[in-house]
């Protein structure tokens, strides 16, 4: 006997074979009409998309098209799938483009690594996106990130030295570590994990306008013993400046930051041109001022002390790499805002730099006393000579003694005076005698009278640079520096500049 329930059960059956041949003889007898149906319609359509044989990839992709011009359903989910039917179709620039939207809606770039996408791997326009969009480390980007790395590791060494100038230390060690960043920022940027890590935006600009200054200051402790005062803040306000200008960056999501990483307008591109324009001219500022500082305490002397040597070679090697490095991000600068159309000589900054910050970084780890005490200094009192052990001259009154002197030096240039004598110099200074010479070997490592022939040379060299028509007399020369006679003269400048007076005038001659 046939009960309702069973009636019930047929006629669903019927109703399901029903609907099941309308909708297969529909699509196999006739188009969809994409044009009339309505947004109730379209989501139905989209039901029936997980039936891929009951409609063609074309309609499919006019269908999503639709749905996402009209707003009217999930619009990540469908341009992920417009980028797969794209593709499937081998359509690689349609495909890229959905791609780069969807990225650019979702960060998640682990879309590059879909195996959906293998239809269209092998396309120019394919290749390029991943070049531009997937993380991925090369030469260039490892060599950036393995020397900040370096960088970093000798600068918490260096600060964990003791016995060493603080304020030395504190500029080439702030120096260092901040170029250090620069470099793991850049190798973020060439590898494109800066899309991965988006809160790294700007990260290492704030210390665009500290290179000069810190290098400046630091050439300036090592060969002046200079003191920096409240005045020398002046130096910072480009800095302070640019971190204000930089506050709104910092404030952003990480979708806003990623989405500025992604944006090539013309007024993202204006700002980032004016900053590196300024950072060249701040850089070619420092690098002039930096070499006026070398140039003034006349570094080219030969002296015969090695360790002397060793420090004028750290200070003349530090100071043209750096200059090198200024000229080239001045090129940099004129290549960003297009006066120069050669981009290998974009390549120059990175190597100047790389080679700057592991010259550094070595001497900073293998020779500390060479870099922190550049001029002769010994900042501090340690290994004292045997006959200056019991001394009472106390560090602080060794400096200021150590200050008046080389005043006395470089400003009145007492040295002149041919009966100069270290009675007459004490009592210059105020001192004893003993305090002199003790001021003198501890901070300049020599005796008296070398010190003052030193200076005699230098003077002596001076002039010679300065006479244009090369006619000024030996003796003449030897009496304007302080001395009675030629014969010592010839002979303590052979001492300091390895060759007679006549040589050097004659190499001058031949310039």
């Amino acid at each position: 006997m046939v009960s309702k329930r069973h009636i019930f059960l047929l006629l669903a059956l019927f109703l399901f074979f029903y609907k099941s041949y309308a909708i297969s003889y529909d699509n196999a007898d006739s188009k969809i009409n994409i044009e009339t149906l309505s947004e109730k319609g379209l989501d139905s359509i989209l039901k029936v998309q997980k039936i891929k044989d009951s409609v063609e990839r074309a309609d499919l992709i006019k269908i999503n098209e639709t749905l996402l011009s009209n707003h009217t359903s999930d619009s990540i989910a469908v341009t992920k799938t417009l980028a797969i039917l794209y593709s499937e179709n081998k359509n690689s620039d349609k495909a890229s483009e959905h791609i780069k939207k969807y990225i650019k809606d979702t960060q998640d770039l682990s879309i590059l690594n879909d195996h959906v996408f293998s239809d269209i791997k092998g396309t120019e326009v394919y290749s390029k996106l991943t070049k531009e969009y997937k993380p991925h480390f090369n030469f260039l980007s490892l060599i950036h990130a393995l020397t900040g790395i370096i960088g970093v590791f000798i600068v918490i060494i260096l600060f964990a030295k003791r016995n060493l100038d603080k304020t030395s230390v504190l500029l080439i060690g702030s120096f260092i570590l901040f170029h250090s960043f620069f470099m793991l920022h850049i190798s973020l940027f060439m590898s494109n994990y800066n899309l991965m890590f988006p809160h790294s935006f700007y990260i290492s600009t704030p210390f665009s306008f500290l290179y000069g200054p810190l290098l400046y200051f630091y050439f300036k402790r090592v060969v002046e013993n200079y003191k920096i005062s409240i005045k020398d803040a002046v130096h910072l306000i480009p800095t302070v400046l640019l971190v204000l200008w930089l506050m709104p960056y910092y404030g952003l999501s990480a979708t806003e930051k990623f989405n500025l990483l992604l944006d090539n307008t013309e007024s993202v591109h204006l700002g980032r041109k004016v900053l590196v324009v300024i950072k060249s001219l701040s850089l070619c500022l420092y690098a002039i001022a930096i070499y006026l500082v070398y140039r003034n305490k006349k570094k080219n002397i030969k002296d015969s002390n090695s360790e002397i040597k060793s420090r004028a070679l750290w200070e003349r090697s530090i100071m043209i790499i750096f200059v090198c490095y200024a000229f080239a991000y001045l090129l940099h600068g004129a290549i960003v805002v297009r006066l120069v159309d050669y981009l290998p000589f974009d390549y120059l900054k990175s190597v100047f730099m790389i080679a700057m910050i592991i010259y550094m970084a070595l001497m900073s780890g293998l020779r500390p006393e060479i870099i922190m005490n550049a001029n002769g200094n010994t900042f501090g009192l340690s290994n004292l000579p045997i006959k200056y052990e019991k001394s009472n001259l106390t560090e602080s009154y060794s400096t200021e003694l150590k200050d008046k002197l080389v005043d006395l030096l470089t400003h009145q240039k007492v040295y002149k005076n041919n009966s100069i004598s270290l009675e007459t110099l004490s009592e210059m200074l105020g001192t004893t005698r003993h305090n002199t010479s003790q001021v003198i070997n501890e901070h300049f490592d020599m005796s008296f009278y070398d010190l003052i022939n030193q200076y005699r040379i230098l003077e002596a060299v001076d002039i010679f640079d300065e006479d244009q028509k090369r006619n000024l007399n030996i003796i003449e020369v030897a009496y304007e520096v302080g001395y009675n006679n030629k014969v010592t003269f010839n002979k303590a400048f052979k001492k300091h500049m390895n060759q007679t007076p006549s040589t050097y005038i004659r190499s001058l001659r031949l310039a």
